[in-house]
Formats: structure tokens, C-alpha cells, sequence
């Protein structure tokens, strides 16, 4: 299960988290609750084999992307779940957190994993957690249990049981409003290319209207050998897919022929009333983690250049890669998934021909499968240059005339501003423009 609101993610646990499951396992305050004041003495090698053996009911709390803590949940029968929660970092105590992520996580167990009750126990002294079970979330007392378990030092704890019904909650208003990320499934591929079609279809760069092209690029990507089909995820929201991210492997190739596999993802699609919600940047932040732990070393892209950087991309220029034809530009970028991993790595980028291979006619054929949609007629750059003073219109104009004014997308703030005639009020004028027209630019 892998959660994501706001700064606030629940993740499933991988085997290169067993040093931080240890550390948090091993600390006698953070377990003290638990009845193990002196911690479990666990071994990273033993909770590293059990993740890769079977981490389906353990997860990772991140906040802005570092492990604050756990959850789990397992089965007590087939349609009831038992979970628990450990906030591990102190200093993240006590803020409303385990109220929010308890919520995330009691929601998806009903609506994604077919649960029909959740139960869950505490300490008769931990007073607080009996509050935000009874109180915030709904949860009923169902029996205390005195003297119900010996802890670490030899003293019996009394232990509260609740339970929560899946109609109870759905009756209670509390569902929160989170993303849910899993791996695309055949029964899925549909819905991802109509979204995928949605996404891009206001995306060309000339000025004539034009019919979109990425919803059959997905469809033909799915069989290529370069696919990666565990890195193809979609973001649900209250059940319904409302984006997804597409993986293949490339590779980059030495001028002495040696090559280095990597990865490229696109297309990233989010259905355009749901933009700006951060749903891009979920799937890229989760699925660079899986991907880092696929063991791949890096990620290189054609994209926005001041959009990108936000998530950790670079330049590929930086590490000495070029494009397959030997140049270099701010919209191709790359992005190390874990430190040093393209040292000594320079050469020329490749990826799968089927990116290229589109036909009119097959573009034409292929979208008969969905509703009709009226061609978007673009908007010119010109409503753009009629707005600059003449030095900067004279120094965009080259690259601008002719084309629609999403052409701006694939110019960086930075390369602008080094324009001659370029100054801040123009980069100020670039800005309104394109945002009088539904789209962001510049840093």
C-alpha cells in the first residue's frame, strides 16, 4: 500500500529500509510503549531477509520524504484487519500526524483491500491514543484487558480493544482526500490511455491543430521489451485513477561502445482538472524509490527544464550525456537515483524507437477507440511577442514565430534571461502570459 497526502506518505516497506526498522526497533524510548524498554536487539540481516521474503503488512511513514515512523497491518481473518502505528520520531510527536495518517490508512484498507472491520489495541494507560481512536476516528470500545501481557521488565500491562466497521466509517464523513499508488493493471489500460489522451491533447507545438499522439505511444510502449511494467503506476483518488507514470529502459552508449542501461519515464500524465494537486510529483517521488531499488542508477528525460529541477533533476549535460545526436539542451535532464550513481558514466542518450514510430493513419485509427473530442486549436506565440518590448521580442521572436505558445515550455527560465534584449520585466511578462493561458513557467 503506498499512500500519499500532502507532505505525509505511508509506504510499503523495502529490504534497504531493515538499518532504519533496526535502529527505531533497537531504541529502548521509541519501544517503551510497546512493553520493550530495552529494545528488541534485532539484527538489520534478519528484518532485511523478512522484507524481501514478505513486507506486505509493513509500511514506512515519510515526511517530505524522510522515515518518521511505521505501520502495519495483517489479517485476524479474511475480511478483518489488525494495524498498528509507531510515530518513531519524537520531534513529529503530539502535531495531529498519527490522526491523519491512521485516517489515510484505515480508508484504503476499506475501499482498495476489501476489509469489512479493522481492530486495534492500546495501552489502558496511553490515554491520548484512546482519545484520537474513540473521538477523531470512530472507533467503539469493545473490552479492556486487565493484566493481559507481561512486558520487558517483568511487569503485566492492561491492554483496551476497539473495532471499526467499514459502514460506520464510510457513514461518518471522515474519508480524507489522499492519493493511492499502485502498479497498472490490464483492466486498467483503457482508463490510462484516455487519461493519457485528456492530459496531452493540448500539448502540440505547431500552430495548426493537431490530433493527440500519447495515448497510442502508451499503448505501443506496453509492448516493447524495453517496458517496465513494476514501474508503471497510476494514482487513484477515491477510487478512481486520476494519473499515471509510464517507465522503459534506455541506455546511454560510450563513444568507446560500452553502455550503461537507465531509465526514462513519460509519458506522466495527470487528468487536467486534478492538476496542480502535486499528483505528478507523487509518482515520480515513489516510483524513483522503487526504481532505486529495481537497482537502477539514473533517470533521463525530455521535459519542462524549470518544472523538473523541483524533483532533483539536472542537466544531462552535467554528467557529460548528450542527446543520441550529440547535443545538449536545458530540457534534456537526468537524475542520479542514489548518490555517485552516473560517476564515470558520459556518452550519448538512446531510447526505444517507438517513441518516433507513430503514423498519421495509425494515430487516427487508434483514436476511433475513444469519444469523440474537437482538435484544440492552439494558441500562438505571437499573443506572447505582441505583449514585449522590442528587445526581447526581437530576441525570442526566432525561435517563437510559427508556433503554438506551449513551445515555451521547452525554454528555461535560466536560458531566456541570458537573452540580450531579455530583462526582468519581459521574464515578468513571460510569466503572466502564460499563466493568462492555463500554463506555468519559469522557476
Amino acid at each position: 500500500m503506498n499512500l500519499v497526502q500532502g507532505h505525509m506518505a505511508i509506504r510499503t516497506a523495502r529490504p534497504s529500509d531493515a538499518n532504519q526498522l533496526c535502529k527505531w526497533w533497537n531504541d529502548g524510548a521509541i519501544m517503551a510503549h510497546a512493553g520493550f524498554p530495552n529494545g528488541l536487539g534485532e539484527k538489520p540481516e534478519n528484518v532485511r531477509a523478512s522484507l524481501t521474503v514478505n513486507a506486505h503488512g509493513r509500511h514506512i511513514i515519510e515526511y517530505d520524504g524522510v522515515p518518521i515512523g511505521e505501520m502495519s497491518y495483517r489479517n485476524k481473518c479474511e475480511t478483518v484487519a489488525e494495524i498498528g502505528i509507531k510515530i518513531c520520531d519524537f520531534a513529529r510527536r503530539e502535531k495531529g500526524l498519527g490522526t491523519s495518517l491512521l485516517a489515510m490508512f484505515i480508508d484504503a484498507l476499506f475501499l482498495y483491500h476489501g476489509y469489512e472491520k479493522i481492530v486495534l489495541d492500546t495501552n489502558t494507560n496511553n490515554l491520548r491514543a484512546q482519545h484520537v481512536y474513540e473521538n477523531k476516528l470512530g472507533f467503539t470500545r469493545v473490552q479492556v484487558r486487565e493484566n493481559a501481557w507481561l512486558d520487558q521488565l517483568g511487569q503485566m500491562q492492561s491492554a483496551v480493544d476497539y473495532e471499526l466497521a467499514k459502514a460506520d466509517w464510510q457513514a461518518s464523513g471522515k474519508s480524507p482526500e489522499y492519493l493511492h499508488l499502485r502498479t497498472e493493471r490490464p483492466d486498467d489500460h483503457y482508463t490510462v490511455e484516455s487519461i493519457t489522451r485528456d492530459a496531452h491533447w493540448t500539448g502540440n507545438w505547431g500552430i495548426e491543430p493537431a490530433i493527440c499522439d500519447v495515448h497510442l505511444l502508451v499503448n505501443r510502449l506496453r509492448l516493447c521489451p524495453s517496458y517496465v511494467s513494476n514501474l508503471h503506476y497510476v494514482a487513484e483518488m477515491g477510487g478512481k485513477i486520476v494519473g499515471h507514470i509510464l517507465y522503459c529502459t534506455s541506455k546511454i552508449v560510450e563513444e568507446a561502445g560500452a553502455t550503461h542501461e537507465m531509465l526514462t519515464f513519460g509519458p506522466l500524465s495527470v487528468l487536467p482538472k486534478y492538476k496542480g494537486r502535486g499528483i505528478g510529483k507523487a509518482l515520480m517521488r515513489h516510483t524513483f524509490g522503487v526504481a532505486r531499488e529495481l537497482g537502477y542508477r539514473g533517470v533521463l528525460i525530455f521535459g519542462h527544464p524549470d518544472y523538473y529541477p523541483r524533483v532533483g533533476f539536472r542537466p544531462a549535460s552535467e554528467f557529460g550525456i548528450t542527446d543520441s545526436g550529440g547535443a545538449s539542451y536545458d530540457p534534456f535532464m537526468a537524475l542520479p537515483l542514489y548518490d555517485g550513481a552516473l560517476d564515470g558514466v558520459s556518452g550519448r542518450y538512446h531510447i526505444d524507437p517507438a517513441y518516433h514510430d507513430l503514423s498519421y493513419e495509425d494515430i487516427i485509427a487508434f483514436d476511433k477507440k475513444f469519444p469523440h473530442k474537437e482538435l484544440h486549436v492552439p494558441v500562438s506565440a505571437d499573443v506572447l511577442l505582441e505583449r514585449l518590448a522590442p528587445p526581447a521580442q526581437k530576441a525570442l521572436e526566432e525561435g517563437l514565430r510559427g508556433k503554438s505558445l506551449m513551445i515555451m515550455q521547452t525554454k528555461s527560465e535560466r536560458d531566456v534571461s541570458a537573452l540580450d534584449g531579455v530583462d526582468d520585466v519581459a521574464i515578468e511578462v513571460i510569466r503572466a502570459v502564460m499563466r493568462e493561458h492555463g500554463q506555468i513557467w519559469g522557476k
